[in-house]
């Protein structure tokens, strides 16, 4: 998970009150000497967090098209700021996917066909992968495909039930938590998302660290909604008038 992503999860309450992305140049990772024109996040507003994308956790700037980069030249793309240099053998196998696969064009869903695929050829870590599994549940709700969507939810759960195993930060133990009480909502499986509520409370009570406090205390109140999620469809809850 990016360190942006961190920052904007701890300090929520302190951002301003709209949020703007600047282009810039970057290296492209598979072309040597070619540039790629993306957009950065310039600044962040707090409203962000009430957007229905907070169901999935996943917020602005990844919601935004702007945050998947895109190289017009080679085709590769990412997530927004993740152009970090590729091992030789990834790079290898993404030039010889883009060169038999050219892009068909620029639009979203094109766009959303090259992020999997070229994901598929990285060697990410697992909190990363469960974050664009929920990036792209987000991005095909929003678009109207909704099995994509939820067979994405699908792995995230699949990921989040792995992680929860491990050792984690206070950070992503929550987010974890809040994730796969939703997910197993949205899914029919209403004792497991009882379960992880409960758990995420007992959480959310015993946070130590004060970076974490405020995602808890967001945490807390979103976590009402959950019981309005209904099985199958959008993720997003059907609140009560």
């Amino acid at each position: 998970m990016k360190s942006w992503l961190f920052f904007i999860l701890m300090n929520f309450p302190l951002l301003v009150q709209a949020h703007t992305l600047a282009k810039h140049e970057v290296d492209d990772p598979i072309l040597d000497g070619e540039k790629c024109l993306v957009q950065s996040q310039a600044s962040v507003g707090s409203y962000i967090y009430s957007l229905p994308s907070k169901y999935d956790l996943v917020f602005w700037p990844l919601t935004d098209e702007n945050g998947i980069w895109f190289c017009e030249k080679s085709g590769f793309t990412a997530i927004i700021d993740d152009f970090a240099e590729l091992r030789p053998a990834e790079r290898k196998n993404i030039k010889e996917y883009l060169l038999a696969n050219p892009p068909r064009n620029s639009a979203i869903n094109a766009k959303l066909e090259l992020l999997e695929n070229i994901y598929a050829l990285r060697d990410t870590e697992a909190g990363f992968n469960n974050l664009l599994h929920r990036v792209l549940a987000r991005w095909y709700q929003n678009i109207g495909d909704l099995d994509k969507a939820n067979n994405y939810r699908k792995k995230a759960l699949a990921d989040i039930e792995v992680l929860l195993d491990g050792k984690l930060s206070e950070l992503q133990r929550l987010t974890y938590l809040y994730i796969a009480a939703n997910y197993t909502k949205q899914f029919g499986n209403e004792k497991a998302s009882q379960n992880y509520l409960t758990e995420l409370m007992l959480t959310v009570a015993s946070v130590k660290s004060q970076d974490a406090k405020n995602f808890a205390d967001y945490l807390n109140e979103l976590a009402k909604d959950t019981q309005f999620i209904q099985v199958g469809g959008v993720l997003d809850p059907v609140m009560p008038k």
